[in-house]
């Protein structure tokens, strides 16, 4: 993390130019786009214009290859009628098992045109889109714009850890400032098992329809604890992975490498779908065997890790014989 690549992150979230002109941000923007030598000749790609398009994809109006229609002068290409379904509602994600409390957390759904694209604008206007409140504490362009601000000019501190670029464990990768070795390649791949493990957990809760009662209790319920309890694990991971030299010797620290499973699909049975979960579970209880030394400093997690992968894998079995 330094300074240009926080002033990135400013661009990238900002809104249009009329409003940063309204808040009377364009110089903060324009020395910003020095700093991080956006010329004049640089387009900076906002995240807010994936939202306008998006909307956009959302709003009805003759095709762009269909004939011409009066008074429309912005013809488009837009999702169809009969593709928005309402009967999704019931798979939707929730923000009563989603949200945590979480208040600034947007957890929307939606069932027609209009929702979907209220849904979308209120993402936006939280500051990842094209506008911006006149607070700015309660956008994400304001937050990394304060960060930015008070962020030390080069030299003046280093805020991040020596950590490897694009860590991985592939055996293909030759390059030694990417390849783990040793602990950091065990523990990186343990962490590319709970990542796996999230994602199927993720995915296979779409599946289910969510109940009208007790969804804390139901089998849906029970794989989005899953999910959120494999998000603490991954931080987990990542902290002791950050401790570690990526390979013996090496003065630069390891990091998560986030890699892509070879497959993320589910079986079309539902029980199968459970026996995925199960192979999974004892896949990382065998390499947290494997990883388990007595008087290590990580001993305790690798237990406490273990014996919640031995209650899922309880769950999980039952589920099947369901």
């Amino acid at each position: 993390m330094t300074k240009i690549s926080l002033g990135k992150y400013v661009l990238a979230e900002m809104p249009s130019e009329e409003v940063v002109t309204k808040l009377h941000l364009h110089e903060d923007i324009e020395e910003i786009k020095r700093r991080v030598h956006c010329g004049a000749n640089v387009n900076v790609h906002r995240v807010g214009l994936i939202y306008d398009a998006l909307i956009q994809l959302f709003t009805a109006g003759p095709i762009i290859q269909g004939p011409d229609v009066p008074g429309i002068t912005d013809p488009h290409p837009f999702i169809a009628t009969v593709d928005i379904q309402d009967s999704s509602l019931k798979f939707q994600v929730n923000p009563s098992a989603w949200g945590l409390g979480y208040k600034d957390i947007l957890i929307e759904v939606a069932h027609d045109r209009p929702s979907a694209i209220d849904a979308i604008t209120a993402i936006a206007v939280q500051g990842e889109g094209s506008t911006v409140e006149a607070d700015l504490t309660k956008s994400h362009f304001g937050k990394f714009l304060s960060i930015y601000r008070e962020f030390p000019e080069e030299g003046e501190w280093r805020p991040a850890r020596d950590i490897a670029t694009n860590p991985t464990t592939n055996p293909r990768v030759h390059d030694p400032s990417r390849r783990l070795h040793g602990d950091a390649c065990e523990w990186a791949g343990l962490c590319n098992m709970r990542y796996r493990m999230l994602l199927m957990y993720l995915k296979h809760s779409f599946y289910i329809e969510a109940p009208a009662d007790f969804p804390s209790q139901s089998p849906r319920g029970a794989l989005v604890s899953w999910a959120f309890g494999e998000m603490y694990n991954i931080r987990s991971l990542s902290e002791i992975l950050m401790n570690l030299p990526m390979s013996p010797g090496n003065h630069t620290m390891a990091g998560p490498p986030f890699e892509m499973p070879y497959s993320l699909a589910l079986p079309a049975r539902n029980a199968d779908r459970w026996r995925t979960h199960r192979d999974l579970l004892n896949t990382s209880i065998m390499l947290i065997d494997r990883m388990l030394k007595p008087g290590q400093p990580q001993e305790r997690y690798l237990r406490s890790l273990r014996a919640s992968d031995q209650t899922a894998l309880e769950q999980v079995t039952a589920l099947i014989g369901a």
